[in-house]
């Protein structure tokens, strides 16, 4: 007699998973779903993804849509964030700042001339158009003073008064320039300079102390005033730094050929006197003397009886002889020979008389002599030497052995005193003015060898970056399958079994392992019947973890066969 081991009707498997669930959990788990899957789209593109580095950061709205025009015509990928900054991937960073470049963006916010050639409209008042001006010749010199080596930006401030045709009225203009330097860099005083004369030579009547040239951390970089204690003083300590600074040069490229490179420390110490001198001589030599002019007046003076004076015309002539007949009793006719006699008579009476008179002579002589004069004048140089004092430091001889090993010797006092004169003669030190040498030997304290550079870590390599993007990604996506997709479907598949479980057994749970059907008295081998619900939910609970993607895709086509 065979006994039957009743076995418990089960319903039919249900046509489909979602048959069993309500609308609402279907709508849950296909937003689950859809999200699941987006989550994981978006991971890989993330990790497959470029990474951005900032190219220009804050820039204007103008300059922002510039910058993006140009690299759209480039062909170059960018991100904008709302600060206006603009990034681009890592490997074109360089590409798109020189493109850019050379299309000489980001430009300046503000408009130089362009302010004058935009058109005004009608009615722009005289202060508008002068306000107009002076703000594009600010921005135009900046522009230019920007071009200047080692100047990042700068900014231009104008004060032009007013002209006035009246002298008292009048003022002076003057500038304010501000300067953005690059980290590290420094304006050189011939820098310093040319930019003063530059804003100076650009705006009429301006001169160039009245200009003030400031950086970015408030120093002022000229002074206004060139005669002031202060820029004197500067320029002094500038000659005297250069003069010593010279001197040990000569000194390093003098000596390191022959000692070793590093290992010549000199140091100078220069003593320049600044007074300024001004002498004038005039010297004469009276042993040297040379006759300029000379001028010599003689006088002689007669006394006599008859009268002084300037005589007639008739008196300086000697009477003429006449013919007339001679008359007794009548003086003698001129020429005749009793007329001669006479006249050698009163001659002889008259030279007795003359030399019987009294007589007086004078003599005037006046010369002028030119003297041996020297006349000097004698401006002493400025910055004139007074002494020099200069230490020098040799290190010893380094000597290669044969097998290679290096050794160290001390100098010799031979060869101290040969560089002391060699070091004296090329600086020109001198003894009357008191200059000081000082050249001692004394082995140099060598540094620890630099050990080999290390190469960055691996962590820093843009490869190794990349690729933690990438495995990054991949675990975030097996992460989604298995914390956010597995315990879903789980407690998907728990409802529906359960469901169909209570109806098959209200009471106890229906163990079909046991299950079996004995025919007759005999013992034959157990007849196994088709697998529980709970095995084909435990293999389907496999699956699942096992394929999660294929488990979703099935889930999918029983939604889409739902309707």
């Amino acid at each position: 007699m065979a006994d039957v081991v009743p076995v418990p009707q089960l319903p039919p498997a249900p046509r489909g998973l979602l048959d069993a669930v309500p609308g609402l959990r279907q709508v849950g788990l296909l937003m689950g779903v859809a999200a699941a899957v987006a989550a994981a789209i978006w991971l890989v593109l993330w990790s497959q993804g470029p990474n951005y580095t900032v190219l220009y950061g804050q820039l204007s709205e103008r300059e922002s849509g510039q910058v993006m025009d140009a690299l759209t015509a480039a062909g170059i990928e960018y991100k904008l964030s709302p600060s206006g900054a603009v990034s681009v991937p890592e490997a074109k960073v360089q590409e798109a700042r020189i493109r850019l470049a050379s299309q000489g963006l980001p430009q300046s916010d503000s408009m130089g001339i362009e302010m004058i050639q935009k058109d005004s409209g009608i009615g722009a008042s005289a202060l508008m158009e002068s306000a107009r001006y002076q703000s594009a010749l600010e921005t135009e010199l900046a522009r230019t003073i920007a071009k200047v080596q080692g100047v990042q930006g700068a900014r231009v401030h104008l004060a032009l008064p007013k002209p006035s045709v009246f002298v008292r009225d009048s003022r002076k203009a003057t500038a304010s320039v501000m300067v953005q330097l690059y980290p590290g860099r420094r304006l050189e005083p011939g820098q310093v300079a040319a930019i003063v004369h530059l804003v100076a030579s650009s705006v009429p009547e301006l001169a160039p102390s009245d200009v003030t040239l400031v950086d970015q951390a408030g120093t002022l970089l000229n002074s206004p005033d060139d005669n002031s204690e202060s820029a004197v003083s500067t320029r002094q300590f500038e000659y005297t730094r250069k003069l010593e600074q010279s001197y040990q040069r000569r000194i390093m490229e003098l000596l390191e050929p022959i000692v070793g490179a590093g290992r010549v420390r000199a140091t100078v110490t220069a003593d320049v006197d600044f007074t300024v001198t001004e002498e004038a001589h005039e010297n004469y030599d009276p042993q040297k003397t040379a006759v300029r002019s000379e001028q010599t007046a003689q006088e002689s003076h007669r006394g006599g009886d008859g009268a002084e004076g300037i005589p007639g015309a008739l008196s300086n002539q000697p009477p003429g002889t006449s013919g007339a007949p001679a008359i007794a009793g009548a003086p003698p006719t001129p020429g005749s020979p009793a007329a001669g006699a006479a006249a050698a008579a009163a001659g002889a009476a008259q030279t007795n008389a003359a030399s019987a008179s009294p007589s007086s002579t004078s003599q005037r002589s006046t010369r002028n002599f030119e003297i041996d004069r020297t006349l000097a004048y004698v401006k002493q140089p400025i910055g004139t030497v007074k002494r020099l004092s200069v230490g020098v430091v040799l290190d010893n001889w380094q000597k290669t052995g044969a097998d290679g090993k290096v050794s160290s010797a001390p100098m010799t006092d031979a060869d101290i005193k040969r560089f002391t004169e060699l070091v004296r003669d090329s600086i020109g030190l001198r003894d009357d003015r008191g200059d000081k040498l000082e050249l001692i030997n004394q082995p140099f304290k060598t540094a620890a060898p630099a050990g080999p550079v290390e190469a960055p870590p691996l962590w820093q390599t843009p490869w190794v970056t990349q690729l933690g993007k990438q495995a990054l990604g991949a675990v975030l996506v097996l992460v989604v399958a298995f914390i956010v997709l597995r315990p879903l479907m789980k407690s998907l598949t728990r409802a529906a079994g359960g469901g169909a479980r209570d109806a098959a057994t209200p009471a106890e749970a229906v163990d079909l392992d046991g299950d079996r059907v004995s025919i007759g008295g005999k013992r034959e081998p157990a007849i196994k019947l088709a697998p529980s619900l709970e095995q084909q939910i435990a293999a389907a609970r496999t699956l699942v973890g096992q394929d999660p993607k294929r488990a979703a895709q099935i889930v999918k086509e029983w939604v889409s066969a739902d309707g």
